[in-house]
């Protein structure tokens, strides 16, 4: 696969996609609570159930953005 940039917002319905791919295999409640409070589908403005959840998203972007060691997964054990 080439290597894409996503948007911010893109990036959080990436991480939806796989959360819920992730929940039709375990059809764990736990998950199925996130996903409630994460889906887009709910309001017609297009924000996730949960306002605070959008919040949460963009500081996990800055983490993502501002450490290094996040930079690209580590391949092998040594």
């Amino acid at each position: 696969m080439d290597e894409q940039k996503l948007t911010i917002e893109q990036a959080y319905r990436a991480m939806f996609y796989f959360l819920e791919h992730e929940y039709d295999l375990t059809k764990s409640d736990e998950l199925g609570g996130m996903l409630s409070s994460l889906s887009w589908e709910i309001w017609a403005d297009g924000g996730p159930a949960d306002p605070g959840a959008w919040e949460e998203w963009l500081e996990a972007v800055q983490k993502a953005l501002t450490r290094s060691e996040n930079a690209a997964p580590q391949s092998g054990t040594g």
